[in-house]
């Protein structure tokens, strides 16, 4: 994946690749926090439940979806 892309494009997202190689993303409903990385693989952290955080993880891939990734 494009960390940059991603970084510039979608909402609450923050990249600094000297100090984490990984775009930080949150989205407030459920309240999460996700690493992604540049393998594709992504870290769903904060929610409260298994559910919401299956929930959370749906969306953040359908955020980098929509930005054109596939």
């Amino acid at each position: 994946l494009d960390l940059k892309k991603i970084a510039l494009h979608a909402r609450n997202a923050e990249y600094n690749p000297k100090r984490f190689a990984a775009v930080i993303m949150r989205i407030r409903e459920p309240r999460t926090t996700a690493l992604i990385f540049s393998s594709g693989k992504m870290v769903c952290t904060g929610a409260k439940s298994e559910e919401d955080s299956r929930l959370a993880a749906r969306k953040y891939a359908r955020i980098i979806q929509k930005l054109g990734f596939t």
